[in-house]
């Protein structure tokens, strides 16, 4: 980057430097930041029913389409603090797009939209989790849902959910964490993976682990867990003898 000094009084004396190697500008880098988060909000009549919106750097919406057909790298919880409002958490999943942008999804970490991603994510093998997919987005009134499709012998397939899966309730806060550890180690080889870069070779395992081992485990993990009840333990007690 060119180094160039922007005066800012007309005498001169007070400076600033852009493009100074070595130096960070927060600004921009924030800016850059907003530039490729999608924001995930209700679909109306000025969205034309898109459901995500790019900020531009001037503060203008820019709706992009519903579909994206990308690769998980990973999925983070960040908290969002206010000025005059109590702090939130956010749910930002990082997809690498097919173009080789980076995108992230922000939608509210307590959200149906949070719960629609992670269930979809939570019905889908490591194997498919690794390879493309395409994250649909879907409004119905003021929510947004995501549908998700696996790429499988060079098609997509929609993922299908269990009736079990549509309780009509949000995720648990500790379900959540399970299914976004179960996903980030599955998924964040994509970020440095030469398939995503190249588009043309196979990404190498990390580690050798049978996939219908860890599907078991995922199995596991959708199982209601049921809590544990205590046995009360009979104290022994001594033979009485009669006269």
């Amino acid at each position: 980057m060119t180094l160039s000094i922007v005066p800012v009084d007309a005498a001169g004396i007070d400076n600033i430097a852009e493009g100074l190697s070595g130096f960070v500008d927060e600004t921009q880098e924030l800016q850059q930041s907003m530039m490729t988060t999608l924001f995930i909000s209700g679909a109306s009549e000025a969205s034309n029913g898109r459901c995500a919106y790019l900020l531009l750097d001037d503060g203008a919406r820019m709706w992009v389409p519903n579909s994206l057909r990308c690769w998980l790298v990973d999925i983070s919880i960040k908290t969002q603090q206010y000025e005059s409002f109590d702090p939130v958490e956010k749910l930002l999943i990082r997809v690498t797009a097919s173009d080789g942008t980076t995108y992230v999804y922000r939608c509210g970490f307590d959200s149906w939209t949070a719960t629609s991603f992670l269930t979809q994510f939570q019905h889908m093998t490591r194997k498919q989790l690794a390879d493309q997919v395409t994250i649909t987005l879907r409004g119905k009134g003021r929510a947004t849902f995501v549908d998700a499709s696996y790429c499988e012998d060079g098609a997509f397939h929609r993922v299908q959910l269990p009736e079990s899966a549509f309780t009509g309730e949000k995720l648990g806060y500790d379900d959540k964490l399970d299914i976004i550890s179960y996903i980030n180690g599955t998924s964040q080889d994509n970020e440095q993976s030469p398939l995503v870069e190249a588009q043309v070779s196979v990404e190498e395992e990390p580690f050798e682990v049978p996939v219908e081992e860890l599907d078991e485990l995922l199995d596991d993990i959708r199982k209601p867990r049921r809590a544990r009840r205590k046995t009360s333990v009979q104290q022994p007690q001594e033979a009485v003898i009669a006269d």
